[in-house]
Parts: structure tokens; C-alpha cells; sequence
């Protein structure tokens, strides 16, 4: 089963996802992908590398010589490859968070491997995509497994909350406050 968490760049998909685990002591494995910023603009990307919370440097803005990169971050050489053989063994029932499915990846670059991974032994993965990405990726990666979708963008982020954590612990939570 995949839960799909989608909206707009900077709408606060991270964020969420990252206040659920620390507000809740969630216990999951994967990465979220955090703007590291210098002068109030963003300078990189570090990986919180999950469930050791440990930072990862992944990505500069800084060019930087390397074979994979985006229209704003140069990624380090060999993140990829290092943070795809961290995570060689999956624990098997513990919720993954892969954020997130980007351009790299819907070209089978980036973290692409380890998603494929996550889809070949059906593993209970939060996947965040951005919604200009969404249906391609659908139509490209989910055809044949159980997903849903939540658009951040168009639902309460009560609702968002609360989906996110009956996801993770597969029951009701109470006290998720309104308009959080």
C-alpha cells in the first residue's frame, strides 16, 4: 500500500509528515528531504535519515562537478548511491517515508532503485510527490498496487494529519487539534 502525500512546492508536505513523527514518536524508516537555507535563501538539501534522525548532506546550490542535478540543486556525487545502499534492508514492519519522488526519479535516476525496491515487496510506503508530477507518476508507478492520494493543497490539514497517522498506525488517533 502506498499513501501518495502530493501538492504545490512549499506547501508544507515536509513539514507535516516531519511534525506528525516528532509529535507522535512515530516509528519509520526512509528519508525527508529539508531545505537548508544561507541569508533567508535556500542553499541545499539535507536528508533526515529515518529512524536515526540523522542529517545527510544530499544537495548544493553551489555548482558543484557531478552527473545529477536539477534546474536549482547540484547533487553531491554518489549520494545517491550511498543513501539507496543505507537502506538495503527494509524493516519489514515499519513504515517507509520517501521524500521525495522528483524529476530524477521519474527518470529512473535518484532514488529511483529504492523505490522500485519499496514497490517489488509491496512495502507500506509514504511517497511524497509534488502535484505537477502526480499523474505521471500514477500512471507511470501505481497501476498495479493499492494507493491514495491526499492533495495537501486541497484538503484540511487536520484531515491531512489525521489520514497520515491512521497510514502509518493503522488506527484512530484523537486530539489532532483543529486548523493544526
Amino acid at each position: 500500500m502506498v499513501l501518495i502525500l502530493s501538492g504545490e512546492k512549499g506547501c508544507g508536505k515536509t513539514s507535516l509528515v516531519k511534525r506528525l513523527i516528532e509529535e507522535y514518536a512515530l516509528q519509520v524508516q526512509g528519508f525527508l528531504s529539508l531545505k537548508d537555507y544561507g541569508n533567508g535563501e535556500p542553499a541545499g538539501i539535507s536528508l533526515l535519515v529515518l529512524p536515526q534522525k540523522k542529517p545527510f548532506p544530499m544537495a548544493t546550490t553551489s555548482p558543484i562537478a557531478t552527473k545529477e542535478k536539477t534546474s536549482r540543486f547540484y547533487f553531491y556525487p554518489r549520494v545517491f548511491d550511498l543513501v539507496n545502499r543505507h537502506f538495503h534492508r527494509i524493516i519489514p514492519d515499519m513504515p517507509f517515508i520517501f521524500d521525495e519522488f522528483g524529476p530524477l526519479e521519474m527518470g529512473g535516476g535518484g532514488h529511483f532503485p529504492l523505490f522500485d525496491q519499496l514497490k517489488k515487496i509491496s512495502h507500506k510506503t509514504l511517497t511524497i510527490v509534488r502535484s505537477p508530477l502526480l499523474e505521471r507518476f500514477i500512471s507511470s508507478h501505481c497501476m498495479d498496487m493499492n494507493y491514495s492520494v491526499i492533495n495537501i493543497n486541497d484538503t484540511p490539514q487536520r484531515y491531512a494529519a489525521q489520514s497520515i497517522l491512521n497510514f502509518f498506525i493503522g488506527q484512530q488517533h484523537k486530539g489532532i487539534a483543529a486548523g493544526s
